[in-house]
């Protein structure tokens, strides 16, 4: 069976850091030979981070819908949103699920329950339990980067067993893992969650995953593809399509 190659973790200029337009990324896609794309851009609803009430949702369906149209045939483009701490916002991501998209990321960023937690230990033990949290509460369809703080702590100390019981939660609710790889940015560098984890996560009856790049600028697209072979055995890639997984298009 043909692997599947997409990307599913893709900011554009809809996202408060990226300045990459759909139509740059399919682009690209195309270049790539790359069999999907999805769009996620950043929804977050807490404190200053909070893009939720002035989100332009109808504009950017409208130039989803023209860009999707433009590249038929070519790459197949899904539109989603990576949103934070969705299990804190029930009723904001309730809405978001009422535009139909075809996937949801739930990712832990910065939330307020963690504001103030100066140790820095301290806070990547609090940020394990919050995403533990969020896959045990949230509406979403994929675990966006579940160990995060290994890319913006250059020191950071993984909790082994704790992040495979997450995954482990994953493979219970139907939540999909996936393996980002925006924090590989040196030889020796893990991506998140490590593939050891996805290992983990497999044994305990997991097996659908998606190899994403978490892309914010063009060149940052598949980022990684090896990944998709590194794999361990009995990871399946997948890829959603109107809320609804599948594993070939």
């Amino acid at each position: 069976m043909k692997q599947l190659k997409c990307d599913l973790h893709v900011h554009t200029n809809f996202s408060s850091d990226s300045s990459v337009t759909m139509e740059q990324y399919a682009l690209r896609a195309v270049e790539l030979g790359l069999d999907a794309v999805c769009f996620t851009d950043h929804v977050d609803i807490n404190g200053t981070r909070n893009t939720f009430a002035s989100f332009p949702f109808d504009e950017r369906l409208r130039q989803f819908e023209r860009i999707k149209k433009q590249f038929e045939g070519k790459v197949l483009l899904l539109q989603g949103y990576e949103v934070g701490e969705p299990h804190l916002h029930p009723k904001e991501t309730a809405f978001l699920r009422s535009l139909r998209p075809d996937m949801l990321i739930g990712s832990v960023h910065d939330p307020i329950v963690l504001t103030g937690i100066a140790n820095r230990r301290e806070y990547e033990r609090a940020y394990d339990r919050c995403v533990r949290q969020m896959v045990a509460d949230g509406d979403f369809d994929v675990l966006g980067h579940v160990d995060a703080l290994r890319k913006w702590h250059d020191d950071y100390v993984e909790d082994f067993d704790y992040v495979c019981g997450t995954l482990e939660l994953c493979a219970k609710r139907g939540i999909v893992p996936e393996v980002n790889t925006s924090s590989v940015r040196r030889e020796g560098d893990l991506p998140m969650p490590s593939l050891e984890a996805v290992s983990a996560y497999v044994a305990c009856g997991g097996k659908y995953v998606c190899v994403n790049s978490d892309a914010h600028a063009v060149e940052q697209l598949g980022r990684l593809p090896a990944m998709r072979d590194a794999l361990p055995r009995g990871a399946e890639l997948c890829c959603f399509v109107g809320g609804k997984l599948i594993t070939r298009l």
